[in-house]
């Protein structure tokens, strides 16, 4: 039996690190809209997502151009709500407006058939349906960072992108999505528009508001001065990808519990090196 092959392009459940806390977040995000429809989920690949989006939809079809891609994740997922297909996201094997939702992530920039691929999107979804599609920014994915995904087929610059959607569709939003490992301080009263979002391959999970570990507070009897929400960037190499691996996981309820119980046998086996 052929199994799939991962490729730096295809996220599989083996990987934990910076792309599959970009690829869960996005499907954490259109999680929360396919509650009881039929979904779509383009480029499918390894199956987890198509799979966490079956926790909630009615029902879920996952499109892959790989046959293998499609084999393995019919044999991985089996539900009764979930089918995988082979097609391309130019040529969609589905009938005409059946579905609800459509979600395609990382997808668009692996092939130069922009047009065919949102008529195709148009064609399958229902009147007033829902696609919800993500695209690397060349500006800041390719030219500055002078790289070249030798995967990628055809980047698109943010305009661009914009200027597709509009072209097919009245009403688009448009979001956007960085990596860091940070700190993070939030007015209180704005909290209340933060949504978190975790979870593992297997299940995701969100919370209505924001949780904070610490409270910070500025006091006077003047007036107090604005204040705004912020991030802080912890800069790691970009080559240093332990400490990137590290930073995804110390932040854990696991990895804070595991330091607590190891913390004495830790001190005394420091104690001993003395």
């Amino acid at each position: 039996m052929n199994e799939l092959i991962s490729t730096p392009e295809r996220l599989d459940t083996t990987q934990h690190d910076q792309i599959m806390a970009e690829h869960l977040h996005r499907y954490a995000l259109a999680a929360g809209y396919v509650k009881d429809k039929t979904v779509l989920d383009i480029a499918s690949g390894e199956g987890y997502g198509t799979h966490l989006l079956s926790a909630g939809a009615k029902m879920v079809y996952g499109v892959d151009v790989s046959e293998l891609a499609v084999s393995h994740a019919a044999r991985k997922y089996q539900k009764g709500n979930l089918l995988f297909k082979q097609g391309s996201a130019a040529s969609i094997p589905l009938e005409d407006h059946c579905v609800d939702i459509i979600t395609s992530f990382e997808t668009i920039e692996h092939h130069d058939l922009h047009d065919e691929m949102i008529t195709e999107c148009r064609r399958v979804l229902k009147p007033g349906g829902l696609l919800i599609i993500s695209s690397p920014e060349k500006k800041y994915y390719s030219d500055l960072a002078n790289y070249r995904n030798p995967y990628h087929v055809k980047e698109l610059y943010g305009h661009e992108f914009r200027a597709l959607l509009l072209k097919y569709f009245g009403n688009v939003s448009f979001l956007n999505q960085k990596y860091v490992t940070a700190s993070v301080i939030i007015p209180e009263q704005g909290t209340a528009d933060i949504r978190q979002y975790h979870g593992t391959y297997e299940k995701l999970l969100s919370e209505d508001t924001f949780t904070p570990l610490y409270h910070i507070a500025l006091a006077s009897d003047a007036a107090l001065p604005a204040i705004s929400s912020s991030f802080y960037m912890h800069d790691i190499p970009p080559d240093n990808k332990e400490a990137r691996l590290a930073a995804l996981y110390t932040g854990s309820t696991t990895w804070k519990i595991g330091r607590a119980v190891l913390g004495p046998f830790l001190l005394i086996k420091s104690l001993f090196k003395r």
